[in-house]
């Protein structure tokens, strides 16, 4: 004799993502919504599954179905789609063309007057790169929006010139200072940490320094990329991060081939994130006594650099 199938619950009937109305025809009760065990809330009146295992683009996608004319993701949720580094935003961050309030805890909806350039980006639409780079310049501070800049660019097929061109004439609010930190936007930055390591040595009135500059020696093994270089001078300065230690192996082969190319005249200055945040005094000292030694002259620290890090 065949055993009769179990009786599906109702949370059977929904998909992974659904909302309070679809939650409640479909046999669920409120205080089943907020046990906390069978679902999460995305944002008010929006659920997903804990079985589910969601990516960010989903949670966008489910966002843009749900909120009234919501059509492409804006701002941080953009940036974090576009694979750009920003600081972290609780919220869901939404653009729409028609004028509609949204009043969805854990959404913010933001009106265009007029529509923006937009990218598909892992199935969803989103603000592209030189539009988010502005949008977010007004609330991100100036090391902060250099990050993201730089991480767009080396993310995506944006340029530095893309976004200096698309903020030259803008009258939008905050504009200007994304203007002064699109200058310093460069391609091929490897972390956030050397975006601020080089803007502590150009805002403390040093000269900027080639970036991931790749030096070849006598062997394959003194073949090196610098993450910042002054390549007139043989001085090279490196952010040595977390990462090193956790790669033994990775670490290891890097002592011998900055031992290399210290025997060809390369002097290498080893900055941390301990020393980068808590002493950028002495971090500029460092370089700046390094490349004097070098040769260099007309080297005189300023104190613009106190701006972002004091």
């Amino acid at each position: 004799m065949t055993s009769p199938a179990p009786l599906l619950g109702p949370a059977s009937r929904l998909s992974d993502f659904f909302t309070t109305d679809e939650a409640l025809a479909a046999g669920l009760r409120p205080r089943d919504l907020a046990a906390g065990d069978d679902f999460r809330q995305v944002f008010w009146g929006g659920y997903v599954k804990t079985s589910a295992s969601p990516t960010y683009a989903d949670e966008v996608a489910f966002a843009l179905r749900v909120v009234p004319s919501a059509a492409f993701a804006t701002e941080h949720s953009a940036s974090r789609l576009l694979g750009g580094i920003a600081p972290g935003a609780s919220n869901l961050h939404l653009g729409t063309t028609v004028r509609h309030k949204c009043k969805r805890d854990g959404i913010k909806l933001r009106f265009y007057t007029h529509p923006p350039r937009l990218v598909l980006v892992k199935g969803v639409w989103a603000t592209a790169p030189p539009q988010t780079f502005l949008d977010l310049a007004r609330s991100l501070e100036f090391a902060d929006l250099l990050v993201l800049g730089d991480s767009l660019v080396r993310r995506s097929d944006c340029t530095p010139s893309d976004i200096q061109r698309f903020v030259a004439d803008s009258s939008a609010h905050g504009a200007s200072h994304a203007r002064a930190v699109a200058k310093l936007v460069r391609s091929r930055v490897d972390s956030p940490n050397e975006s601020r390591l080089r803007l502590l040595m150009v805002s403390g009135g040093l000269p900027e320094p080639t970036l991931n500059l790749v030096v070849h020696g006598t062997t394959r093994r003194a073949s090196r990329k610098i993450d910042l270089a002054f390549e007139e001078y043989k001085v090279g300065v490196e952010f040595d991060g977390r990462h090193h230690i956790e790669q033994i192996n990775q670490w290891n082969e890097d002592i011998l081939r900055r031992e290399e190319l210290e025997a060809m005249g390369w002097r290498f200055i080893i900055i941390t994130s301990s020393t980068l945040y808590a002493a950028p005094l002495d971090v500029l000292k460092r370089i700046a006594d390094a490349l004097v030694l070098a040769g260099a002259t007309d080297i005189h620290l300023q104190q613009e650099w106190r701006r972002h890090f004091g």
